[in-house]
């Protein structure tokens, strides 16, 4: 315990401790509920940051906080080369999350696994520096931190994401992955973690834990690494209190959204 508590503090220290260099910054997934509260971040932070949006995409609340937006798909290789060679990006944000078949080879893969990879690949080719992927706690080596009915509802969408993990780290690009564990949208607390303990499941704000996130574009102390997100500020939650969570987040983005749809 004493050993875990250092290291997370370890983590916090050096990355309060450096300041974030400047950063051109494209952000997919960025209309999304994480995404959009990382680009609020990246913008206060005064980074140049842009974000790349399907055609269908309601861009109303980009437009609300004048930040730019480029049109592709991330299943369509051709677009994503052409904006990441355009743009000259030094640091790439996935957090991209649309489930679902696409009738082909690849039926019954997510967009976890098929869109962070082209996203990955076309980084790669468009000479990124770093690629900071928004994941989940349940990916990869913490599998362990979900009960067995979670492991199985959502076996797909965690084993694609194991796939993203997977393929950034070979991809010899700078990474940081981030997984969330539960998720909530009361107010910021001001002390969420990032922990490299990946046997920590807990609930954070993601307005804090967007904010800790922005903060790794360009910062040496986040280069390669797995963090779990972690507020010691949020007493542990029972399955009530997740179930009251999760509704929580739906009742959160109908509202941020309205009647617009994406």
């Amino acid at each position: 315990m004493r050993s875990r508590l250092f290291s997370t503090l370890l983590v916090l220290l050096t990355i309060a401790s450096m300041q974030t260099a400047s950063a051109k910054v494209l952000v997919f997934g960025g209309t999304g509920m994480i995404g959009y509260e990382i680009v609020k971040a990246l913008k206060a932070q005064d980074q140049d940051v842009t974000v790349f949006v399907r055609a269908t995409s309601n861009v109303d609340d980009l437009d609300d906080i004048d930040v730019p937006y480029v049109v592709g798909d991330v299943l369509d290789s051709d677009s994503l080369h052409r904006v990441m060679k355009d743009g000259k990006y030094t640091t790439v944000v996935s957090s991209i999350s649309r489930s679902g078949s696409f009738g082909s080879a690849q039926e019954g893969v997510t967009i976890h696994r098929t869109g962070n990879n082209a996203i990955t690949a076309a980084a790669l080719l468009g000479g990124v520096d770093q690629l900071i992927l928004m994941g989940t706690v349940g990916a990869g080596d913490s599998a362990n931190t979900l009960g067995e009915r979670q492991r199985t509802s959502f076996k797909q969408i965690y084993a694609d994401k194991t796939a993203a993990e997977d393929f950034l780290r070979a991809s010899g690009l700078t990474y940081t992955i981030v997984r969330t564990g539960i998720i909530l949208t009361d107010k910021p607390t001001g002390t969420v973690e990032f922990t490299e303990d990946r046997t920590v499941r807990h609930a954070a704000n993601v307005f804090d834990f967007a904010a800790l996130t922005a903060q790794c574009v360009a910062n040496p102390a986040c280069e390669n690494k797995v963090f779990h997100t972690h507020d010691p500020a949020i007493p542990p939650l029972n399955m009530a209190d997740m179930m009251q969570a999760f509704e929580g987040l739906q009742a959160f983005e109908d509202k941020r959204r309205g009647k617009k749809t994406d």
